[in-house]
């Protein structure tokens, strides 16, 4: 069995044994945007600029069933560190039932307005082609991402985190094999970025009938029925009461996210292609962050059912500690090597100038982004939801996007960067202040 005994185990064990499957998770996700990226980059700026112009509207859409996600890892969690198992199967059952049933609404509502919503973005009219393609195709396979995502959380908050990595590792190994199959045409005529967003789809829809069966079949351990999807207003309740301030939370961080990158496709695409570029590899720098933050997530949860509040405080600076050390050595390096990291995915002169200003200025501050990121997963695992919600629409409403108009105005697509600086350390230190306030430490169940 991959189930980590949270509560029996030396902490520092523990921390490591759920980190380095959800690390790797992590990676193999960043590889999934890197292949995207690299096959699209053989294509041109165009290509490559439509998934950094689609994905933070397809989030912004779907950031509603993301936080019901979050809820069923909160509450699997708490109700396992307190011995309610047959609670725990029911919390994972009704969420698995909300969330598919939310993806298909959304699906087909986003794939069939894409070109609309890209319009009111503004977005430059050469973009737009390539970018509609992309973001509809992606959101008509909004129910099989969602599935594989709720699948996820249950086995996580349960206190396994290598299945999870698993049905991960195989998504992206599929998609990787179809990426230039369907980019290309090999065999049959290029799709182009229509391809891409295709193999996407297809590999998740493939993996999600896998990842359901471990769950019905409790092959892993943890296991549902049938009985556990019928609904339950009680639990309902208790589902949306901590789901929907994370759903808010993400939702407006999202449409945040939509107008910062709005502002910086009206630089042109070089500006687009530049910030794509930087994303892709920040999310690759901050993975060893993204797993100590799900760890955390889940050790927080089931010290809380447990009543050990103690230690649901200690392994949240623990786990902080380990982020910055790590990320401050690898941002260190895009620091200095920014240039050449650039070049991996497109060698265009002009998108080489202002990937490597990106990384200069940007990467001083992901460090202190990685500890928030550990900080805003410990008050979702204690269901303290509201309080995530708060950091996350102050870290881009309040600091970023004034701040993005400020610098923009004067310094140009220069000053975003900057922007983007400030606002993670700002957040950071804020984050930190609300962990020492202690006041999430009370569970929520």
């Amino acid at each position: 069995m991959n189930r980590v005994d949270v509560l029996n185990e030396d902490m520092t064990t523990a921390l490591f044994k759920l980190a380095w499957p959800a690390v790797l998770s992590m990676l193999f996700q960043t590889l999934y945007n890197i292949v995207d990226a690299f096959w699209l980059g053989k294509l041109g700026k165009l290509e490559i600029s439509a998934p950094t112009i689609a994905w933070p509207v397809i989030f912004l859409v779907l950031s509603i069933g993301g936080g019901i996600t979050v809820a069923s890892l909160a509450l699997v969690a708490q109700y396992t560190g307190k011995g309610e198992h047959e609670l725990s199967k029911r919390a994972a059952g009704q969420t698995l039932s909300v969330v598919f049933s939310f993806a298909i609404v959304v699906g087909i509502l986003g794939g069939v307005f894409s070109g609309e919503i890209l319009q009111l973005m503004k977005i430059p009219a050469e973009m737009i082609p390539y970018t509609k393609r992309y973001m509809s195709t992606i959101f008509f396979g909004t129910p099989f991402a969602f599935g594989i995502f709720a699948v996820n959380s249950i086995f996580i908050g349960w206190g396994d985190a290598i299945t999870p990595m698993r049905i991960t590792a195989i998504s992206v190994l599929l998609n990787a094999v179809l990426d230039p199959l369907m980019i290309f045409g090999i065999g049959f005529p290029p799709l182009g970025v229509f391809g891409a967003a295709l193999s996407t789809v297809i590999s998740r829809g493939a993996v999600l009938i896998y990842a359901l069966y471990l769950l019905f079949s409790g092959k892993k351990g943890f296991s549902i029925g049938i009985k556990h999807l019928i609904p339950s207003g009680k639990m309902i309740r208790k589902i949306l009461k901590i789901g929907l301030p994370s759903s808010l939370g993400n939702s407006v961080t999202s449409f945040a996210f939509l107008i910062v990158t709005a502002i910086i496709a009206r630089y042109g695409a070089v500006a687009t292609a530049a910030v794509g570029v930087g994303n892709r590899v920040t999310s690759l720098a901050t993975m060893f962050s993204f797993g100590l933050a799900q760890a955390t997530s889940t050790m927080v949860g089931q010290y809380l059912g447990a009543d050990e509040k103690a230690k649901a405080y200690r392994v949240v600076w623990k786990s902080s500690g380990w982020s910055m050390l790590i990320v401050g050595v690898v941002c260190t390096l895009t620091f200095f090597f920014g240039r050449e990291v650039t070049m991996i995915f497109i060698n265009e002169p002009d998108v080489l100038v202002e990937g490597t200003r990106y990384f200069k200025i940007v990467s001083l501050s992901i460090p202190f982004f990685a500890t928030f990121n550990i900080f805003d997963a410990a008050l979702r695992g204690a269901g303290h939801t509201v309080l995530s919600m708060i950091v996350n629409i102050s870290r881009l409403w309040v600091i970023r996007i004034p701040l993005i108009y400020f610098f923009g105005a004067s310094m140009g697509i220069t000053g975003i960067w900057y922007a983007m600086l400030i606002s993670n350390l700002a957040i950071a230190t804020i984050a930190a202040l609300m962990i020492i306030s202690k006041v999430w430490l009370r569970k929520v169940v």
